[in-house]
């Protein structure tokens, strides 16, 4: 019987729940739509409206619906309509309320403003129907209209603020100065101060042609169209000049020609005259009226060749660098490929050596980043003032043996000390580079050369001999196991103990180069601190190096290889990781 109880309880729960949502909830939701249905305004679809009025003060505005999202205006100018402002004024109007009726039979509408309403609104639908909306005076108390429907004679009390419903020409017309899609420009002619130039898109590429062609920086051409396209109309100044003259227009201070395409007219767009401080005369072709431009719009186009240069420096793909020249007052230091092997690099001037593959490639990087900071001057008169009649510093790079050598000349620093005057050998034009940049691209001879001290292949070492004061280690290798021999056999070595050591040993690089003239006695070559020489295969002697005493003031020791002049320091780390105690080899 409990059962038969439960089951009874949950499904009317249940039922009550579906009532709940299928009948109640409905019934509120239509109630609640039919009370704010009931307190519009005007009741109407914003798709159904074909025209609109609004007439104020003996003035009409008139636009007409010309495709589903378009409007033009009519009345009192045809233009083109703002899409955006037509809409969000219907959308206004759509959702407009009232809160009371004042009076249901008034005697006396000029009481409330609405014998001679100040604004007059009509909707004239698809169906033919209209609707029109009369606005009075504003209520002083709580800021709200005094509005009446068409031929109803009740007024009503709306919140609506008048500025909402009481646009202007100038509201409800187009802005835009030029109307163009970015990416369909082809072609873009620039005339100021006497001068004119093109930028012409090849490709994904555009290009500069001021009497020879120059590669332009695509980013920055795609600003300049973004910046033209976004711009508006300031104000409408007059619709059907006697001249063009009394605007500066007749012979225009710039010139902005868009073309998109043989099949498309171009687009022109003319500025003349300042108007005291509010912006500058301006015409589009062909249109008859004058309009006001803003000073951010008249200062884009004001932009000149070197506005639109490519700021990389040099593009390049690193494996085409043959060989490279970085030449100060100081130093001229050559570097060249490997031929044996191209991922190695070699010193050839001032002295034979080999380069440090890592700072090589480092500067090809950072050399491929490089990013001019601004151009300066397109044609170079008098290069001494820059610094450039003889360079600071030049950087060379020759890809392959027939391509013609590229060259970044340096000249001066600029006067805060944060860049430098700069050109490209054979290009007249100045500019400027980070101080930062320069000093990454410009190396000495010791930041180049490889500092690696031994070189070996590990695999083939089998035999290595740390020799302390009074203690020798001898390490031999057979198959892939590590062995001590003296000063005790230790059949197993602990670990990867070998391999470490080695790994170590061909990664030691040395800090400076120290004097060769040094005495043994100074440098405690006489009497090593450590000595450690690496054997490969067939008992043949790899390599030796021999550490001396602590160089003063420094965390570094005195180092020099077995048949090589040169005086080496190395970083005191090396020492602790090498084994100095028999413990430290047992399993």
């Amino acid at each position: 019987m409990k059962f038969k109880g439960t089951v009874w309880l949950v499904t009317a729960f249940f039922g009550i729940v579906l009532y709940y949502y299928l009948v109640d909830l409905p019934a509120e939701k239509k109630q609640q739509e039919e009370k704010e249905r009931s307190e519009k305004i005007l009741l109407f679809e914003m798709d159904q409206v074909e025209e609109f009025t609004i007439a104020k003060m003996g003035h009409t505005l008139r636009l007409k619906r010309k495709d589903p999202a378009g409007w033009e205006l009519l009345e009192p100018v045809k233009a083109e309509a703002d899409q955006h402002a037509a809409s969000s004024f219907l959308s206004t109007l759509l959702n407009a309320r009232f809160s009371r009726v004042v009076d249901g039979s008034p005697k006396d509408l000029s009481l409330y403003g609405l014998k001679d309403p100040s604004l007059k609104i009509d909707l004239k639908l698809k169906n033919q129907e209209k609707k029109t909306l009369l606005a009075g005076d504003d209520n002083p108390i709580n800021n709200t209209l005094y509005v009446k429907r068409g031929e109803e004679e009740q007024v009503l009390l709306s919140s609506t603020d008048r500025k909402e419903l009481d646009k202007s020409v100038f509201d409800l017309r187009n802005k835009v100065v030029l109307d163009f899609a970015s990416d369909a420009i082809t072609k873009i002619t620039l005339r100021h101060e006497g001068q004119s130039f093109d930028l012409i898109k090849s490709g994904d590429d555009w290009e500069i042609a001021d009497g020879g062609t120059t590669k332009a920086d695509a980013n920055e051409v795609m600003r300049f169209l973004s910046l033209v396209k976004s711009s508006k109309v300031m104000e409408f100044v007059d619709e059907n000049p006697e001249s063009l003259k009394i605007y500066g227009l007749e012979t225009p201070a710039i010139r902005l020609t868009l073309e998109a395409g043989k099949e498309n007219k171009p687009l022109m767009l003319l500025v003349g005259d300042k108007k005291e401080n509010k912006g500058f005369y301006g015409k589009t072709g062909p249109a008859r009226n004058i309009i006001l431009l803003g000073r951010g719009l008249v200062d884009t186009l004001a932009k000149k060749p070197v506005d639109f240069m490519d700021k990389v420096l040099l593009q390049f793909k690193e494996e085409q660098v043959a060989s490279m020249q970085l030449r100060t007052k100081e130093e001229d230091i050559q570097v060249i490929r490997g031929k044996e092997d191209a991922a190695k690099w070699q010193i050839t001037r001032p002295v034979p050596a080999a380069a440090d593959t890592a700072t090589v490639n480092s500067i090809l990087f950072d050399l491929k980043d490089a990013r001019v900071k601004e151009f300066v001057q397109s044609s170079i008169q008098d290069a001494a003032i820059y610094g450039l009649a003889t360079p600071e510093k030049t950087l060379t790079l020759q890809m392959g043996e027939t391509s013609p050598p590229w060259t970044l000349e340096l000249g001066n620093l600029s006067s805060d000390g944060q860049y430098y005057f700069a050109r490209r050998a054979g290009d007249a034009t100045v500019f400027t580079i980070a101080a930062d940049t320069i000093n990454k691209l410009f190396r000495s001879l010791h930041d180049l050369k490889d500092k690696q001290l031994l070189s070996f292949k590990a695999e083939e070492i089998e035999r290595v001999l740390i020799e302390y004061p009074g203690t020798t280690f001898e390490l031999r290798k057979k198959d892939e196991d590590w062995s001590l021999a003296q000063p005790e056999k230790i059949g197993k070595i602990k670990g990867p103990l070998g391999n470490d050591i080695l790994w170590t040993l061909s990664h030691l690089q040395y800090e400076s180069v120290a004097s060769a003239s040094l005495a043994p006695q100074d440098t405690g070559l006489d009497q090593p601190v450590l000595a450690i020489t690496l054997w490969s295969r067939k008992n043949r002697k790899t390599g030796k190096i021999t550490v001396g005493k602590k160089v003063a003031d420094k965390e570094e020791y005195f180092a020099r290889l077995e048949d090589d002049p040169a005086l080496y320091t190395i970083k005191s780390r090396f020492l602790d990781e090498i084994p100095k105690d028999v413990e430290r080899f047992k399993t």
